[in-house]
């Protein structure tokens, strides 16, 4: 297999398109927004890093093997994230209890109702300051 650092741009394309393909069995392959993002997100980080895809590879497939010994439902891009964070954590040295706490934490914060929203007519301009 080829490093992702090695990737040609082509190489990189051709992995784009076919991800964009349906699926053999005709179901797309990605369901779900984060599912093409966790997608993204993997692809970058180990194209950034010089890491072997191999690397990836093989942690993918240990924690399908691990989902299937505790009968956990089978959903591929859960364990394609549960890779990629074993990664992240072992080679940036990322706790990932302390990054579910804190992911916790900020979707138990209230949304905050005063922010800037965007607004659908053109921006009012005072030229008098």
């Amino acid at each position: 297999m080829t490093e992702c650092s090695q990737l040609s741009s082509d190489e990189l394309a051709d992995i784009r398109e076919r991800s964009a393909r349906p699926a053999p069995d005709g179901d797309e392959p990605f369901r779900l927004p984060w599912e093409l993002r966790s997608f993204a997100l993997a692809v970058a980080y180990f194209e950034s890093r010089g890491f072997p895809w191999t690397d990836f590879q093989h942690r993918l497939v240990a924690a399908i093997a691990e989902s299937e010994v505790t009968n956990a439902p089978e959903q591929y891009y859960e364990r394609w994230v549960e890779a990629l964070l074993a990664q992240v954590s072992e080679t940036d040295g990322v706790d990932i209890d302390d990054l579910d706490r804190r992911t916790a934490e900020i979707l138990a914060t209230p949304r905050d109702a005063t922010h800037q929203h965007a607004h659908d007519g053109p921006a009012a301009v005072d030229h008098a300051h």
